[in-house]
Order: C-alpha cells, then structure tokens, then sequence
C-alpha cells in the first residue's frame, strides 16, 4: 500500500506540474523543484497507508526519500541525454512536426530557434493569410507558407503534425480561439507565445520555451477519452444517488404539478446538445402551455403570466430541472455543462456571436459554470458564452464537484431561475 500511496502521489503531482508532456527546453535543474515536491508528496500519501502497519523509523524514511530521489533525477537525466543524441534522427524521420501558425517577424524568429533547437523537432512550415507556392527565407530557415487559417484543420492531418505554436498570427482572440476550438485534434499540442513575452517574468510548472522565447500550452480543444468516460461515470453514479435521494421530492413535485395544471405533469422540448445534435429534454411543467411554434421561439420570463405559484416557487429553486435526471441516465446530458437551448435560438445567436456554437463541444449541463455565475434565463448571452467556453476550455473532475456543490447550495438559497 505504501508503494501504491508513492506512485499516486507522484504520478498526480507530475501530471499537474506537466512532467509528461513532450518539452522543448530538457533541463533536469528547471524541473528539480517539481520531482522533488511529487517524492514528498508520494511519501506523505505513502506514510498514512503505513498507519494501520508498524510505522518506520525517521532513518528509514530518510534513506528512502534520498533513494528515490537519486533514482528519479538519474532517470530523467539518462532519458534527455538519449533524446538530445536521437534528435538528428528523429527529426529526419519526422517524429515531433511542429506547425507555426502566424508568418510575421515573431513566427519567422520562433522557426529559426526551433530548427537550431537540437531537440529533433521537424519544422513543416506556416500557416497565414495569404499563402502560397513559395516560402518564408530568413537566414537559417527555409520553410513554406503550405496554408490559410482556414486550412487549419486539413494541414494538421495531411501533414501528421503533433505540435502547434501560434506566433502572433493577424488573427484576434475569438478567431484563433475558435479555429483551434473546431479544427485542434486532442492528441495535438498546442502552444501560443505570449505577447510581449521579453518585457514579462515567466515561469512556474508548465513553464516552457524554444531557445528563450517562452511558450504557453494551451488547454485541449476536445476532452480526452479518459476524461469523457471518467465524466460519464461519475455522471451516472450522481444521477443514480440523486433519483433515490430525491424521489420523495419528485413525487411531491409531481403532484402539485398536476394539481395545479391538471394532466401533463413532464413538459418535454427539444434542445441542443454536443455535437450539435437534438435531444429531447425533460421538464416538470410550471406554465399554462403557449401555442406549438410560441413554445419554441418565445423567451420565457420570470414575470410571465402563464406561470403559477406552484411553477414560480420550482423555477425559483430549480426543482423543475429534476426530470433530467433521467437525460443524464440516458446520455443526452451531464450534470455539469453548458445549459441546452432550443434549436431556433441556437441557429440565432451562432449568426451574432462568433464562439457561440462552440459550447456545443461538451454535453450539455444540469447545471453550469455559466449558471452559477447567476447567468440563467434573461441574461447576456456573450456573456454566458463565455464562461461556458471557459469551462470546456478548462475542465477538470474537480471543477465540476465545485459547481455541483456551488448549484446545491444556490438551491438552498433559492437562487435558481
């Protein structure tokens, strides 16, 4: 158990300072601070599974930790001195091809470290606005313009690319925001070079640079495999515990649903989940019906005057979301995620606003990080585009435990829509 509470221990602490992503600056000595803190966490993890067994003396731990240590910096040292002297050969067999999207003086000084780097990395050229058959010469460096922007997606698989740096490309924000949204395949890396980079103090875990011009990963565009089933899981363990939790009030929902609106207690409506694909939410009624085509391009407020006590009260404490429990069981929704809208007002606001349609690259959510910024029914929609993006772009287990807790307790304090 001790040796298992060791491996976890470093392997997370690892993973969160980005030991295992592929580095184009191979030093032991910038990364000595980190391998030292994932022993000591492995050790401390270590030491609570040696609690129920007879604990080791203070010599012991000690000639272990500096064991370990030894061996871990050993390791890392023989493994980057291999790398460094397979580098020629590796990059002639086209083993890390690198992307540089942008064209201008900042992208044509990044190539020119990255082909005299020595750390194997293959330059298959540039993407900017107006390519063409020619190429980028700038001393050391000659290497083609192969793409547009727009290319962006189809370059990357023609051309087997690993790797992406965007340099300062004549694009704004939201549109590279969006480009690597779309078309940035998971297993590709993508970094950007921060501006004004020579005038800022850089550094920390995930910390990287190509021959002094620093570099930032960039969060993946699509959720890993691993994260999409450990998601999924803990979807449908939640959805489970909550329909047995909660079926009292469910029951007594139902009820009063259909004692105040009479027969039709579910309201079903089609929405907009990932991938763009209609689904068929679920709803506890809380209004008199609108007619058919009102039902999906009417914006309903909190004011209308189709809802009753009973609707405002499990609007205002979001008791009519319950029945999706029951999407969540069968796939179409996850707890946590950018809320579903109706396809009318999907295909609208994609048409004025630029990152609109991709929320739709996850689930859509019981609740979400949009939502528990109060950012719920008549609200701003750029706004609310954002923070669900910002969610996608920055998604973690952790992060979606924090917004459940956060959704429970602004039930609790009726502040639901």
């Amino acid at each position: 158990m001790a040796v298992l509470g060791l491996a976890i221990g470093m392997v997370t602490t690892y993973r969160w300072a980005g030991l295992y992503r592929r580095r184009f600056s191979q030093s032991v000595l910038d990364e000595l601070p980190y391998l030292v803190l994932g022993i000591l966490v492995g050790f401390g993890v270590g030491a609570l599974a040696l609690l129920v067994d007879d604990a080791p003396t203070c010599g012991e731990l000690f000639a272990g930790f500096v064991l370990t240590v030894t061996v871990v910096i050993a390791g890392r040292t023989l493994v980057y001195r291999l790398r460094r002297r397979r580098a020629p050969r590796h990059a002639q067999r086209g083993g890390t091809r690198v992307l540089i999207v942008g064209t201008g003086a900042g992208a044509r000084e990044l190539a020119r470290r990255i082909t005299t780097s020595g750390q194997g990395a293959a330059l298959v050229g540039f993407l900017g606005a107006e390519p063409d058959d020619g190429a980028l010469v700038e001393q050391t460096i000659t290497a083609p313009v192969i793409g547009d922007y727009a290319d962006f997606g189809e370059v990357v698989e023609t051309f087997g690319v690993n790797i992406v740096v965007c340099a300062f490309p004549e694009l704004q924000e939201w549109q590279l925001a969006h480009l690597l949204r779309r078309d940035a395949p998971p297993d590709v890396e993508v970094y950007t070079v921060p501006n004004g980079y020579s005038m800022r103090r850089w550094g920390g875990p995930w910390a990287d640079h190509i021959r002094g011009i620093p570099i930032i990963p960039v969060a993946p565009a699509q959720m890993r495999w691993v994260d999409v089933v450990s998601k999924r899981v803990l979807d449908i363990v939640l959805a489970l515990v909550a329909l047995v939790l909660l079926s009292p009030v469910l029951l007594a929902v139902a009820l009063a649903v259909r004692i105040e609106l009479g027969r039709g207690v579910i309201f079903r409506q089609e929405r907009i989940g990932k991938g763009g694909e209609t689904f068929t939410m679920l709803k506890f009624r809380s209004m008199h019906p609108a007619r058919e085509g009102d039902s999906q391009t009417r914006w309903s407020i909190a004011g209308d005057q189709r809802i009753g006590a009973v609707g405002r009260f499990i609007r205002a404490t979001s008791l009519d979301e319950l029945p999706q429990l029951f999407n969540i069981l069968r796939g179409d929704m996850s707890f946590v995620g950018p809320r579903p809208e109706r396809p009318y007002f999907v295909e609208r606001y994609s048409q004025i606003y630029p990152d609109y349609e991709d929320r739709h690259r996850a689930p859509a959510g019981l609740t979400g990080y949009a939502a528990v910024q109060g950012l719920r029914g008549d609200s701003d929609i750029a706004e609310r585009a954002h923070f669900d993006n910002l969610y996608i772009d920055n998604w973690s287990m952790w992060q979606d435990l924090k917004i459940i807790v956060r959704t429970v307790g602004s039930v609790f304090g009726r502040h639901g829509s």
